[in-house]
């Protein structure tokens, strides 16, 4: 009697624990979620200050990881497989390493990629944004094995050409310095830019990240500071990973990659970049 006893109390401890800590749970993701009230208050002040908004701001904020990272190593025959379409390729090295067909470029110099093909010509009169998509998706994904997993992140249209931007993915975050454009005509893709690191590591310890209220208001008042700033709508919010080094990286050097909210404007083409664990804007040198 005295052992079943025992058990019993064992049993009756072990659910008041699992409903303690279910409790502690619930509360730590209402604490890491917005109220309605935050969510009110960061759009009436933003609309105070000119600045309208067009998205969702159901982003949490738990806290998360950095990413350790570092320039890559490439292997000729399966940058002429995933880049080129099997076209072999003459190399010539120096602070730039260079691929050449005798139509196609491509140029390597730290973490940075350009690629041109001069037998496709830029241009726009038929092709339509989901043709556009498709061709550089396609493309996408014949790169791959390389660069890893992707999603489709923004699209834009100019005279030249459709404006196709990727992410690549990691531990289901988006990578936002992991960039792929590809610009695309009636004939096709005439060129594609693109930063890429390799991940290599993980933080042992998660650390806690700003609202996205506070990222906006940081985004503000940053905009407020150009001359002449004008109403802006802001278009599309997300949450991911950016690389917090400047200019080009350099191979061997150790690289860190941190979350980062990017704000996207209605009247511009480059976000708005926002370190989540400071708060603080991000300078990014723009190629």
């Amino acid at each position: 009697m005295e052992w079943a006893g025992a058990k019993r109390f064992v049993i009756v401890l072990l659910i008041i624990l699992n409903v303690g800590l279910a409790g502690l749970n619930i509360r730590q993701r209402r604490e890491n979620t917005m109220t309605s009230a935050q969510e009110k208050a960061i759009f009436e002040v933003l609309s105070e200050n000119g600045i309208t908004m067009y998205t969702d701001l159901k982003i949490g904020a738990e806290p998360m990881d950095r990413f350790e990272a570092k320039v890559p190593t490439y292997v000729k025959e399966e940058l002429e497989t995933a880049i080129f379409d099997g076209e072999k390729t003459r190399v010539s090295l120096g602070n730039q390493k260079v691929y050449k067909t005798n139509t196609k470029t491509l140029t390597l110099d730290g973490d940075r990629g350009t690629f041109t093909d001069k037998s496709i010509e830029k241009g726009l009169t038929s092709l339509g944004r989901e043709d556009a998509i498709e061709l550089a998706e396609h493309k996408m994904e014949q790169m791959k094995h390389i660069f890893g997993s992707f999603q489709l992140s923004y699209v834009s249209k100019g005279e030249d050409g459709w404006r196709v931007e990727f992410c690549t993915t990691y531990r289901n975050e988006t990578i936002f310095s992991n960039n792929f454009t590809f610009f695309v005509s009636d004939l096709g893709i005439y060129g594609i830019d693109f930063t890429y690191c390799e991940i290599t590591g993980v933080s042992q310890e998660k650390k806690d990240i700003c609202f996205t209220d506070e990222a906006l208001l940081t985004f503000m008042r940053e905009w407020k500071k150009r001359d002449g700033a004008k109403d802006a709508t802001i278009q599309k919010l997300e949450l991911g990973y950016d690389l917090m080094e400047q200019g080009s990286a350099v191979a061997g050097t150790g690289l860190y990659l941190e979350p980062c909210y990017r704000i996207y404007l209605m009247e511009e083409s480059q976000p708005y970049l926002v370190n989540a664990y400071t708060c603080q804007i991000v300078k990014k040198n723009v190629k």
